[in-house]
């Protein structure tokens, strides 16, 4: 089955620079790009299903707060064990505790270059597309 992966981000170059590190490094991996929090619930709330491996997540997007967002999805039956990595440029330790008790899996700080956004992005999608086994709600389970 073809892995896919979500991504919220409004900043066309963020974007663009996501999908790049997808497809030179993962090609086999489909790529959703939503650019807002409302086509994002929208999305959600039609979603039924379908196999996402990943959410990529700004959370600075437009017409809703990205944690709120967070939540949502966390609330939801259908991704709430999806994997959601947030890479926002905000290093802020509030800011990255707030985004891990919402439900972040991750929290990647955007790094200003292209070269090493490319490379952040792609140890984080090996981890999370490859690497990584066990769903999240399994291992809390677990303990």
């Amino acid at each position: 089955m073809r892995k896919k992966v979500l991504v919220i981000e409004d900043e066309k170059i963020d974007a663009l620079r996501i999908g790049r590190a997808i497809n030179a490094q993962f090609p086999e991996v489909s790529l959703e790009l939503i650019t807002t929090g409302e086509q994002a619930l929208d999305w959600l709330h039609r979603f039924r299903g379908d196999s996402v491996s990943l959410v990529l997540m700004d959370l600075s997007v437009p017409r809703m707060h990205g944690l709120e967002l967070l939540v949502e999805f966390k609330r939801s039956d259908l991704v709430k064990d999806v994997p959601i990595v947030v890479l926002s440029g905000n290093e802020d330790p509030e800011a990255i505790r707030l985004a891990y008790g919402a439900g972040a899996s991750a929290y990647v700080v955007k790094p200003a270059t292209a070269a090493q956004m490319s490379a952040a992005l792609t140890s984080t999608l090996e981890f999370w597309l490859n690497v990584n086994r066990v769903s999240v709600a399994t291992r809390v389970a677990e303990t």
